[in-house]
C-alpha cells in the first residue's frame, strides 16, 4: 500500500508539470532544510515576476494593436500615413477618419492579442509552459521561443525606420536597405541572446521592460502630430498633449519603474562568492540602477516643452548614473566575467563617441544621440544579466541535491543515482526495463523498488543541472 501510494504521487507531481521539485518548492530528494527553488533550481530572483511580465505584455499588446490600426487604416482606408500634420506651430487635422475606418479596430486589437500571447510564452517560466503544453499547444520548445522574441525585436527595428523614412534618405539604399539591415542585426541578435538566457528569470522580465519602451514609442511615432520630430529630439514625441504622447510618456515612465524596480534582481548574481564583491559594492550598484530609473520616470513624467530644465536635469542624471556604473564596473567586483568588463566600457567609448559627433561636430542631431543613450542603457544592463547568471555553481551541498532523471516508465521512474555515469546508463536503458546501478560493492546490480523509496527518503548527491520532467507511463 504505501508503495502505490507513492506511484500515484509520482505521477501527480509530474502530471502538474512540477516534476524537478517537491511538494513543497524543494527538489525531491532534497532535505527539509534545502531552500525553496523555481524552474531551474536557482533561488526565486523576483517575488511577482510572473505578474510582471503578464502587466508589461499587456501593455506591448495594447501598444501593438495601435500600431497596427494605424497602418491598416493608412494601406486599406484612404492611403493616409499619419491623421495629422505639424504646420510648426500646431497640430493641423489632414485626414479625418471616418466610420469605415473602424472595421479595422477587430483586427488591430487581434494583431495585438497575437502579440501579447507571442511574448508571454517567450518569456514564460518553466512551470507556465507546463501548464501550456496540458493542453496540447505544440510549438513551445526553447527555439520557438526564442523566435518570438528574436521575430518581435526586428520588427521593432524595421517599423521604426519605417516610421522615420525621411532620415535615412542619405544612406545608400535609402531607408529599406537600412530596415531590413537593422531587422536582421537586432532580430538575429535577440533569438541568440534570448535562446541563451531564457532560464533566467531576472533577463524574461527585464526583455519586456525594455520591450514596453521600444514598442510604446512606436505607437507614439505612427499617430504622432509632430512631423518630422527626429529634427528636433527622442522627447518631442511627448509634448503633443494626445494619445500619441500619452503612449511615449507612459512607456517611458513604466519602464523606469520596471527597472528601479528590478535593480535588486538585476544585480542579484554579482553578489555570488564566485565574483569576489567588495563591500558595498552591490549596493552602489542597486542605487545607481534605481537613479536611473527613477531619472527615466522623471523624462516622462516633465515633458521637455514644459519644465525643460527639470526634464533636461532628469535626462543627464540617468547618463550620469549610467556612466558611473559603467566606469566603476572593476571597482564593484574582483572577478566579474571580462565579457562585462569589455562591453562596460566599450559602452561609455561609444557614448562619449556619439555626444562629441552630435555636440562637437554635429553629424548627427540629439536624437540620434538620445536613441543611442537609451539603447546603451537597456543593452548593458541585459548583457549584466545574462552574463552574470550564465554557468551557476553552487557553493552549499543542499541546493546540489537531487535526483537524477531517469528515462524508464513504471514504477521504477525516479531512481537516486550518483554522478554522470550513472545517470548516462540510466538514459541508455531501453523504457520499461529495470535500472542498472553501479555500486561499491560489486559491478552491477539493479536498483530495486526499495531503493527507490530509500532514496527518495534519505536524498541523493546528483549532477550540478536542475533535473528535469520525469515521464511516468
Amino acid at each position: 500500500m504505501p508503495s502505490n501510494r507513492m506511484d500515484r504521487q509520482q505521477r501527480r507531481v509530474v502530471r502538474s508539470g512540477r516534476a524537478d521539485r517537491g511538494l513543497h518548492g524543494r527538489p525531491i530528494g532534497a532535505p527539509t532544510g534545502a531552500p525553496r527553488q523555481r524552474g531551474t533550481g536557482r533561488l526565486d530572483v523576483l517575488p511577482g515576476a510572473g505578474l510582471m511580465r503578464r502587466g508589461f505584455a499587456l501593455l506591448i499588446a495594447l501598444a501593438a494593436a495601435i500600431v497596427a490600426f494605424q497602418e491598416l487604416t493608412s494601406q486599406f482606408a484612404g492611403g493616409h500615413a499619419q491623421v495629422h500634420m505639424y504646420d510648426g506651430h500646431s497640430a493641423v487635422p489632414l485626414v479625418e477618419l471616418h466610420a469605415q475606418d473602424l472595421v479595422w479596430t477587430l483586427p488591430a486589437l487581434a494583431a495585438g492579442v497575437a502579440v501579447g500571447a507571442a511574448l508571454m510564452v517567450a518569456s514564460a517560466s518553466r512551470g507556465g509552459i507546463a501548464a501550456l503544453r496540458r493542453f496540447g499547444l505544440p510549438g513551445l520548445g526553447r527555439d520557438a521561443r526564442a523566435r518570438a522574441n528574436g521575430m518581435t525585436w526586428g520588427a521593432v527595428a524595421v517599423l521604426a525606420v519605417h516610421f522615420t523614412g525621411k532620415a535615412f534618405v542619405v544612406f545608400p539604399g535609402g531607408h529599406n536597405a537600412v530596415a531590413v539591415t537593422l531587422g536582421s542585426v537586432l532580430g538575429i541578435g535577440t533569438f541568440r541572446l534570448h535562446r541563451h538566457a531564457i532560464e533566467h528569470e531576472a533577463y524574461r522580465t527585464f526583455n519586456l521592460v525594455a520591450m514596453l519602451l521600444a514598442v510604446g514609442s512606436l505607437a507614439s511615432m505612427s499617430i504622432t502630430p509632430t512631423g518630422a520630430w527626429w529634427t528636433h529630439n527622442f522627447s518631442t514625441l511627448g509634448t503633443s498633449d494626445d494619445i500619441a504622447a500619452a503612449c511615449f510618456n507612459v512607456a517611458i515612465v513604466v519602464s523606469g519603474a520596471g527597472m528601479a524596480a528590478m535593480a535588486v534582481s538585476l544585480t542579484r548574481a554579482v553578489a555570488e562568492p564566485r565574483f569576489g564583491a567588495r563591500r558595498g559594492a552591490i549596493t552602489a550598484m542597486r542605487v545607481l540602477i534605481v537613479l536611473i530609473g527613477v531619472c527615466l520616470m522623471g523624462v516622462g513624467l516633465v515633458p521637455i516643452d514644459g519644465a525643460t530644465g527639470l526634464h533636461n536635469v532628469a535626462a543627464s542624471g540617468a547618463a550620469a548614473s549610467f556612466a558611473v556604473l559603467c566606469l566603476g564596473v572593476q571597482l564593484w567586483a574582483k572577478r566579474l566575467p571580462r565579457s562585462l568588463v569589455v562591453a562596460s566600457y566599450a559602452s561609455i567609448v561609444i557614448e562619449v563617441i556619439a555626444m562629441v559627433a552630435y555636440d562637437g561636430i554635429g553629424v548627427f542631431n540629439l536624437t540620434v544621440f538620445e536613441i543611442v543613450a537609451f539603447t546603451l542603457v537597456f543593452a548593458w544592463l541585459i548583457a549584466l544579466v545574462a552574463i552574470t547568471h550564465a554557468s551557476p555553481q553552487p557553493t552549499d551541498a543542499a541546493s546540489r541535491r537531487h535526483i537524477v532523471p531517469a528515462r524508464v516508465t513504471g514504477p521504477h521512474a525516479a531512481v537516486a543515482a550518483e554522478g554522470p555515469r550513472a545517470r548516462t546508463a540510466a538514459r541508455r536503458h531501453p523504457p520499461g526495463g529495470r535500472i542498472p546501478r553501479r555500486t561499491p560493492r560489486g559491478p552491477a546490480r539493479t536498483a530495486t523498488l526499495h531503493d527507490v523509496h530509500r532514496a527518495l527518503r534519505r536524498g541523493g548527491e546528483g549532477a550540478d543541472e536542475p533535473p528535469d520532467a520525469v515521464p511516468i507511463g
